[in-house]
């Protein structure tokens, strides 16, 4: 059995973002899954099995399949801060950024000039997310980056992001992430935008 073949239909089944299939002796022991929200983990699991037993003619246990829901993009209210693009240009000491955040129609603009550190770079990213969320609701000082982590397992890198807020008086931490398809600039800001989405409504209410 190829098992990058079934790796690659697996990824096919509706609500799956990325799988990994872990094999020992030319058998499955372990099939790891990143799905959306858009349907539940038994149904996806229901999906593999049936998909393996009719293409592959084999049965997995299903207790061997192991599922993390990230929350689908679509799942979120239509009235939510989105990203356009993020752009990144990195010089010898220093890097140019442009993040562009799409809201209710509108397109808004963040960019800006940082020192070219490693531990910089990431970080600038998601505060540049922060200054455009800010600037769409018309308030500073409303955020601050705690921390930008990338964790891989595997094949799959997925981003954390850590944001410290502060409204009303109230300091509160918020933790977004994403899965790192191509571009880890973009998943920064991706991560950073889901850290902050759930809050936007009570924070301009």
């Amino acid at each position: 059995m190829d098992f990058q073949v079934v790796q690659d239909t697996i990824n096919k089944i509706e609500g799956v973002i990325n799988s990994k299939v872990v094999s020992e002796n030319n058998e499955i022991v372990e099939i790891h899954i990143i799905a959306n929200s858009s349907r539940s983990p038994k149904q996806i699991v229901r999906d593999i099995e049936s998909t393996l037993m009719a293409k592959y003619d084999f049965r997995i246990d299903k207790n061997k399949i192991s599922i993390a829901v990230i929350q689908s993009e679509d799942m979120m209210s239509t009235k939510r801060i989105k990203l356009h693009s993020v752009a990144v240009k990195t010089l010898l000491n220093t890097i140019e950024y442009n993040v562009n955040l799409l809201y209710d129609n509108n397109e808004y603009t963040i960019d800006g000039v940082g020192i070219n550190t490693q531990a910089n770079r990431k970080k600038l990213i998601a505060q540049a997310t922060l200054q455009g969320v800010e600037k769409i609701i018309g308030q500073e000082f409303l955020f601050d980056v705690q921390d930008v982590i990338v964790n891989t397992t595997n094949t799959v890198s997925v981003v954390t992001v850590i944001v410290n807020s502060l409204v009303g008086g109230h300091e509160e931490a918020l933790v977004g992430s994403a899965v790192v398809r191509k571009d880890l600039n973009e998943a920064i800001a991706r991560a950073t935008l889901d850290a902050i989405n759930r809050r936007i409504d009570k924070i301009t209410a």
